[in-house]
């Protein structure tokens, strides 16, 4: 048999979702009793971390360009094995092995080449 009591229907008023980002302030004045300056600290933590966002940064932007060139000197590599150029084939290489340098040289794998002489 089928129920046939009524569903009550609640209306429900969804608010906008607001987010809120502000830059943090240092602190005014040290609480602190073990002697820190907390305006201090506060400039070295910015400090450390605006670095490390920037390292970041740089390393993903080297190794999009490491991998960038990895990828054209394997495209000529295949375009000149196919048409049988010698000129194009040597060139293929030199970008592919220059990419893999530059990818292992951005992942500390082998030195810079400042540091071999």
């Amino acid at each position: 048999m089928v129920s046939t009591t009524p569903i009550e229907a609640t209306s429900t008023v969804l608010q906008p979702l607001t987010l809120e980002f502000s830059m943090a302030s240092p602190p005014a004045e040290s609480t602190d009793e073990t002697g820190f300056d907390e305006q201090a600290l506060y400039r070295v933590v910015r400090s450390a971390v605006e670095d490390a966002i920037l390292g970041v940064l740089g390393t993903l932007l080297l190794l999009g360009i490491a991998a960038f060139f990895v990828w054209l000197g394997g495209a000529m590599v295949v375009s000149a094995a196919e048409a049988g150029l010698t000129a194009g084939l040597g060139f293929g290489i030199v970008f592919l092995l220059f990419g893999l340098y530059l990818g292992a040289t951005t992942l500390d794998l082998v030195p810079p080449l400042g540091e071999w002489f």
